[in-house]
């Protein structure tokens, strides 16, 4: 090797150090880059999961106040209560909070009395009832989150005025209470939300509607009715109150996470009671036959007194004491022809005595409202178990439509109990039977085929029948019967009442041409009695339905 190579290398000592360092430099960089990139991402995973956590709470808070409307009765009449009343800071009413605590803490969804109160001084204060725009609210003094954006009315609550109980809710109180903080509930009104939305121009009396009339459910729409009336006090029909149920999540703070902040609103209203115009309601002919008794006059409003035994029997009701008493229904009313077998039967109505005479209608063109199918329909989707199989086993195929119709065979099923028939209407509880009071017992009951009930079935709410109904052995009922064929009843139960409520039946679509024995038959000592309390109730052990829902974003 000369002396020229040995220079060369010499000069390019210490390259592959540089080299190294240069790579190691780079290495490390993208290094720290993956790392901040997955710390970054970490950090959005963790948001997102955490805001999805307080979305689902706030949804579970709406949902938990939805089910409570329909089974505890002191919230079931806290929600009635609003009927016909707008939230009103001088009367502290017209809605009302449900809360839910965690370990005690302290939930105050107002301002408090706070000058320019914020989300940083209370993040659990309701900042999105000011968009509602409630009249009757007093306007907050100073500024506060509806005036940074940019909303002119400034409708908050200034101190603790509307009741707040505790809701009760899974962990409620403790340390595993779900992160939803409370649930408004209130009516809702023609003209609220950021967008002023109005449900309609016309109120339902024709009349120009306002902007902060009350919003009623008729079971397929809202509908505005006039400013202070109430959706179950209207003439025309009966409606139900839309109420807005809102709810607010918060989750804790976690480190440099001050938590996420999600609420969800939902429109709920109960489906308007069915009332049919008689203890018996059908399309097919009807057959009485045994010692039956009919009672047309309401149940609920009437006082009536029994004398006698047997065929001398009488009834007396009180309607010239009582003017509320409603007498106006009809022991049957039936699209076809009434039949009786015998005169052991007992009928009372303002109309008279004789069920195939005045006491009834016969040959009547069946009303839209009571299209039988489209009924089954509706409830069967607020059925207790909304899918196959249902409570009941059931065999075979239907075909309702077919000549002659067929339906699934449901078997026979003995000593059933469908929710709960009140006590104080059961003679062995109760000598002098009485109208329960805030009645929540109920279920919807949906049976998808014939079915034979045996050895007094009992409950109370609606008991839908997709199918022929035979009751033999006794029936104790509070509420609604409704079934798509025929229906027979043999074999009474004593004395008692068998049905408070009334009956709504449909008919084959061959039945005006069957013979006698594919009527519906009633006999067997079978006692009736026209129950609208009993009616109105039937719903209610259900929670209302849901119309619409929303996450507010604003």
């Amino acid at each position: 090797m000369n002396g020229k190579s040995t220079k060369q290398l010499k000069s390019q000592r210490g390259i592959a150090m540089m080299v190294a360092l240069l790579a190691l430099l780079l290495l490390a960089a993208i290094g720290m880059g993956l790392m901040f990139m997955a710390d970054t991402e970490n950090s959005v995973n963790n948001n997102y999961r955490d805001s999805q956590k307080a979305y689902f709470a706030a949804r579970a808070g709406a949902e938990q106040a939805r089910l409570l409307m329909g089974t505890d009765a002191n919230i079931n009449a806290k929600a009635f209560g609003l009927d016909g009343v707008m939230p009103s800071s001088a009367s502290k009413a017209g809605m009302f909070y449900l809360i839910n605590p965690t370990n005690g803490e302290g939930i105050d969804p107002t301002t408090g009395g706070v000058l320019n109160a914020s989300l940083a001084t209370n993040p659990y204060m309701d900042d999105q009832l000011c968009w509602e725009k409630y009249a009757g609210l007093a306007l907050l003094t100073g500024t506060g989150p509806c005036g940074s954006n940019n909303q002119p009315s400034q409708l908050l609550t200034t101190n603790a005025s509307f009741t707040s109980p505790t809701m009760p809710a899974p962990g409620s109180n403790g340390a595993d209470a779900l992160a939803f903080k409370w649930v408004r509930v209130a009516n809702k009104q023609n003209f609220m939300g950021p967008l002023g939305q109005l449900v309609s121009a016309t109120a339902i009396d024709g009349t120009i509607a306002t902007n902060v009339q009350q919003v009623c459910w008729n079971g397929s729409k809202e509908i505005v009715i006039p400013a202070g009336t109430t959706c179950q006090g209207q003439p025309t029909q009966v409606l139900m109150p839309v109420w807005e149920v809102t709810s607010l999540a918060v989750t804790p703070k976690f480190g440099q996470n001050p938590g996420s902040r999600r609420m969800v609103q939902m429109e709920v209203a109960f489906k308007p009671p069915l009332i049919p115009p008689a203890p018996i309601s059908t399309q097919a002919p009807v057959q009485l036959q045994g010692s039956f008794v009919l009672n047309a006059y309401d149940f609920c409003s009437c006082t009536c007194t029994t004398s006698g035994s047997g065929n001398n029997t009488v009834t007396t009701c009180n309607q010239p004491v009582n003017p509320s008493c409603k007498q106006n229904a009809h022991a049957i009313f039936t699209e076809n022809k009434i039949t009786q077998i015998g005169g052991a039967g007992q009928t009372t109505t303002m109309y008279g005595t004789d069920p195939t005479g005045l006491a009834s209608l016969q040959n009547q063109k069946w009303p839209d409202s009571l299209n039988i199918d489209t009924l089954i329909n509706q409830y069967k989707n607020q059925a207790g178990t909304q899918s196959p199989p249902y409570s009941s086993s059931c065999t075979g195929t239907a075909d309702p439509l077919g000549i002659p119709p067929t339906y699934k065979n449901c078997g026979t099923q003995t000593n059933q109990t469908y929710g709960t028939f009140p006590s104080s209407l059961d003679p062995k509880v109760n000598p002098t039977p009485t109208e329960p009071t805030n009645y929540t017992g109920g279920v919807t009951e949906y049976i998808p085929g014939s079915v034979k009930l045996t050895s007094a079935a009992t409950g109370g709410g609606v008991l839908v029948v997709d199918g022929d109904l035979e009751i033999n052995g006794g029936l104790n009922w509070y509420g609604l019967i409704l079934v798509r064929g025929k229906v027979s009843f043999t074999g009474g139960a004593g004395d008692s009442t068998n049905l408070f409520g009334a009956l709504l039946a449909g008919q084959d679509v061959t039945a005006t041409d069957q013979a006698q024995q594919d009527n519906d038959k009633f006999g067997g000592s079978i006692n009736f009695h026209y129950d609208v309390c009993a009616l109105n109730n039937s719903g209610k052990g259900n929670p209302p339905q849901l119309l619409a829902t929303h996450e507010i974003m604003y």
